[in-house]
């Protein structure tokens, strides 16, 4: 048997950790999350909206500040 426990193969986040994490708004993270921006799923018969580790992750990686100022999301290189 695997010694793996579920919460190792996927951590959830509520948009408050995710907004304290950034130490942003839960207002903004709901935006972003609206915008398709930062990917986030709806769970529970109330809807409530989570958010993967990875996820926020990859998000994080997408708004790295290059040294010309912008974001990786703001550069427009062809790809080869």
């Amino acid at each position: 048997s695997s010694d793996v426990c579920s919460s190792d193969l996927l951590k959830l986040l509520t948009l408050r950790e995710v907004a304290d994490a950034l130490q942003v708004s839960e207002k903004t993270i709901r935006r972003l999350v609206i915008r398709g921006d930062l990917v986030g799923f709806k769970v529970g018969d109330r809807g409530q909206v989570r958010v993967k580790s990875e996820d926020l992750e990859a998000y994080l990686e997408r708004q790295r500040v290059h040294a010309d100022g912008q974001t990786a999301t703001h550069h427009h290189e062809v790809d080869e």
